[in-house]
């Protein structure tokens, strides 16, 4: 005698109607640009690097970290069964605007010099080099970026640069020189608050240390 099967009379539904569509996205608050974003970069407090806040100013592009996982292969009854075991936290990369005093270059220049002076060869402690970094996404019809109304927050948790791209310069190219930076961090997260990470700070709000980033408009 078979086992008997329990069967659901309900019916999954999904309309094909474009305005249908739209309602739902509506009540969602609609469909998010990518255009509307800000950055802080905070440098290690030892560094003394000036500017942070310019430097934010000038990121061109960012990326929203992913998450993975190191796996293991597990074999169960002849079948290959993949198991997490670890998570994988890939590198991003951030897009800046280089400005004619090279300040934006310098900044990230001399925090890589900070990793590894090049006087001494002799590499700092891992918990003196690491900064933070925060990235906000903000609707589509915000005007400025102000921390606190954004759509979006993620804090990239012990942050640090991994590299520094090689920029060409030639004479048959006028176009804003821009270079990228690839940060490796421990990991990341969607609020600081109680229990979390990114310090003291909450939510994108300063804890009192100044370290609040300028305003930035769209």
């Amino acid at each position: 005698m078979l086992p008997h099967l329990e069967t659901s009379t309900r019916k999954e539904t999904m309309s094909l109607n474009p305005i249908d569509f739209l309602q739902k996205v509506d009540i969602k608050g609609g469909l998010a640009r990518v255009n509307k974003f800000s950055v802080q970069i905070t440098p290690p407090t030892a560094l003394h690097a000036a500017g942070a806040d310019v430097i934010s100013f000038l990121c061109k592009a960012a990326e929203f970290p992913g998450k993975g996982w190191s796996t293991v292969e597990d074999r169960i009854y002849g079948i290959e069964v993949l198991k997490p075991y670890a998570a994988v936290y890939e590198p991003i990369t951030l897009t800046f605007y280089n400005t004619n005093d090279f300040a934006v270059k310098k900044f990230w220049e001399t925090w890589l010099n900070y990793i590894q002076p090049q006087g001494t060869r002799n590499m700092r402690y891992y918990d003196k080099m690491v900064g933070e970094i925060r990235l906000y996404h903000y609707n589509e019809t915000a005007e400025s970026a102000v921390v606190g109304k954004e759509n979006y927050f993620c804090g990239l948790n012990e942050a640090w640069p991994l590299s520094l791209q090689e920029t060409e310069i030639n004479w048959d190219n006028d176009e804003l020189y821009e270079f990228q930076v690839q940060i490796q961090y421990k990991d990341w997260s969607r609020r600081a608050g109680a229990g979390q990470h990114l310090s003291s700070y909450d939510y994108g709000r300063d804890s009192g240390g100044g370290r609040q980033g300028r305003e930035r408009d769209f």
